[in-house]
C-alpha cells in the first residue's frame, strides 16, 4: 500500500485562533480555532466540513481573518478488516479520522465508517442525517 496522498483518503485541518473559527468551533485538542476542515481523496476534494467565509485553500498558508499563519494538521487514512454483519465474510475498508468524527469512501461517497458494518455486497446507501452524528 502506497504512503502518499496522491493513493490515499486524508483529512486537512487548519486551525488558528479561537476566534477565527468557522461557526465559532474550537478543537478541542488544541483549543485553536477550525478555518477549514475537509477530507481528500488523492488530491481531490472528497467532503468540506467546515471552510471559514473568503477563507481560499490556494492561500492556505494565512488565515484571512486574523492574518496569522494558519496550523495544518493532516491525518492519513488507515485500513481495517471488518466482518459483514449479514454474511460474516470479512472485508477491507480505508477509513480516516479526525477528532471525534471517521469516515470511508464507498463507491465514490462518503459515508460514515461507524456505521459500515456489512461488506460490498450487502451495503446499501447510508441515512445523510447519519453522516456528521
Amino acid at each position: 500500500m502506497k504512503n502518499d496522498l496522491y493513493s490515499r483518503l486524508y483529512i486537512d485541518a487548519h486551525l488558528c485562533r479561537p476566534k477565527c473559527g468557522d461557526l465559532g468551533e474550537i478543537n478541542f485538542e488544541t483549543g485553536k480555532g477550525i478555518v477549514y476542515l475537509a477530507a481528500f481523496r488523492g488530491p481531490w476534494i472528497a467532503a468540506i466540513f467546515l471552510q471559514s467565509k473568503g477563507y481560499e485553500i490556494i492561500t492556505d498558508e494565512t488565515c484571512n481573518q486574523c492574518g496569522d499563519k494558519v496550523q495544518i494538521i493532516r491525518n492519513l487514512s488507515e485500513f481495517e478488516r471488518r466482518r459483514c454483519r449479514d454474511c460474516n465474510d470479512y472485508f477491507h475498508i480505508e477509513t480516516v479520522d479526525w477528532s471525534t468524527h471517521s469516515f470511508t469512501i464507498v463507491d465514490g461517497e462518503l459515508v460514515r465508517d461507524r456505521y459500515y458494518y456489512q461488506c460490498p455486497t450487502h451495503y446499501g446507501p447510508q441515512d445523510k442525517g447519519m453522516m456528521f452524528v
